[in-house]
This record gives C-alpha cells, sequence and structure tokens, in this order.
C-alpha cells in the first residue's frame, strides 16, 4: 500500500505537475508482473488525475484518502453522496486565500483542501493557525474532521481514511506480506490499521507509527528496486 506524493513522487511547486517518472511507472509494472501481489496506490488524489496517470497498469487504488476505492478495474465509494459545502466554510476557506498570495484552494467529491506550499514560511504558519482556529466551531458543527498535512490543510469526513481503506482490504483476503509506505500525517491511520505482521514505513521525519524508516524521497524507489530483486 503506497502513497503518492512524498513517497513515490517528490512534491513540486504545482501539484498537477506531479506525474509519475518513467522509473516509478516501470517499477509498477514490475511490481504487478507477479500476480500474486496486490499494489495499492492508497492517495489523497482524485479518481480522476489517478486514473489519468496510471493507465494500463494493473494497479487497484484509493482515492481521496479512503472516500473511492478502485478493484478489478471498477471505481466504488464510501460516501453516499457528493458533500454539499457550507457556506460558513466556504467563505472561511476563500478569505484565507484573498489574504494568503500563492496559496489556492481545491475542491473535491470528498474534500476541501487548501495548498500552501508556494506560500512564504512565516505567513504559511501563521494563516494555517488562523485556518483551523475559524474551522473548528463550523467542523464541529457539521461533524467534519480537519487534517494539516504537507503544506495543505484538509477539511473531510471523518468516517474514512487511509486506515479504514487498509481495514476493508485486509477484512477481504489473508496476505503473507503487507508493506504501507507513506510520508504524511495521513499516512499514520494507515500504519495503525496494519496488524502486528505489517510492515510499515515512514518517509522522511520519524514517525511513531512507523516500525521503519526511509528518511529521504530519493530513497523510495532504489529501495523497492532491491526489495522486488
Amino acid at each position: 500500500m503506497l502513497d503518492y506524493d512524498g513517497t513515490l513522487s517528490p512534491f513540486v511547486k504545482n501539484p498537477e505537475e506531479a506525474v509519475p517518472s518513467e522509473e516509478l511507472l516501470n517499477l509498477l509494472k514490475k511490481m504487478t508482473s507477479d500476480k500474486k501481489n496486490k499494489v495499492v496506490i492508497n492517495s489523497g488524489r482524485d479518481r480522476q488525475v489517478l486514473d489519468r496517470w496510471f493507465k494500463g497498469l494493473d494497479l487497484d487504488f484509493a482515492a481521496e484518502h479512503g472516500a473511492f476505492f478502485k478493484e478489478n478495474g471498477k471505481w466504488h465509494k464510501n460516501v453516499q453522496e457528493k458533500i454539499k459545502w457550507d457556506d460558513e466554510i466556504l467563505r472561511i476557506m476563500e478569505h484565507t486565500i484573498d489574504k494568503t498570495p500563492h496559496s489556492h484552494m481545491e475542491v473535491k467529491d470528498s474534500s476541501l483542501v487548501w495548498h500552501y506550499r508556494n506560500v512564504d514560511v512565516w505567513l504559511a504558519e501563521l494563516r494555517e493557525k488562523q485556518l483551523i482556529n475559524a474551522l473548528m466551531g463550523p467542523a464541529s458543527r457539521l461533524n467534519l474532521q480537519i487534517v494539516p498535512g504537507n503544506k495543505i490543510v484538509e477539511i473531510k469526513s471523518p468516517d474514512f481514511n487511509k486506515g479504514s481503506e487498509v481495514k476493508r482490504l485486509l477484512q477481504k483476503a489473508g496476505y503473507d506480506f503487507i508493506l504501507a509506505i507513506g510520508d504524511d500525517t495521513t499516512d499514520e491511520d494507515m500504519f495503525h490499521a496494519l496488524p502486528p505482521h505489517g510492515i510499515s514505513i515512514k518517509v522522511g521525519h520519524f514517525s511513531p507509527a512507523a516500525k521503519y524508516r526511509i528518511p529521504v524521497q530519493s530513497s523510495v524507489i532504489p529501495f523497492f528496486e532491491n526489495l522486488i530483486q
């Protein structure tokens, strides 16, 4: 179970430009060539992007942190219907964007995301705290979850996450070897959902939720190349 941004692919200033490299695509082809392997990209990305970037590969997906999943070529949803966003939340997000140059909002089917990767560090830290504080009231009222991530703040339903997708997969079949890897706080839900014999790997900073650590993203593909040899 593989996170994408910051794990399989480095972060870039424009998220739309984080397309998979040929090196990564070749690695995934090798991993999926053995039909005993089930390879799942468990990502915050939306369905359309995952389908476009990995077209033709025998992969399964979890999109938008488990809100949607794809198996055997077909998408399924864990959300009953597209969320209609509260006016107060939209106003708060738009106000934050107005006073934070180079930030923007992404509207997904199941979440809203404020991106601030290109914002000056001192301003980004201030605005992140202000946004989270402003969202706490309406999020509590509407039973929504605020999820700070790597240069993002996301607001979503608490009913699904990367961990809930792991649990769903493990209920369907038994596996001799289970590995999950990711770089962000959202990936810790995935680590916590693993059985005791599961292998959890954090990319970047140390996480007590993971058994192992790969210090830098650039070492991830070489790690898997060695593993599948």
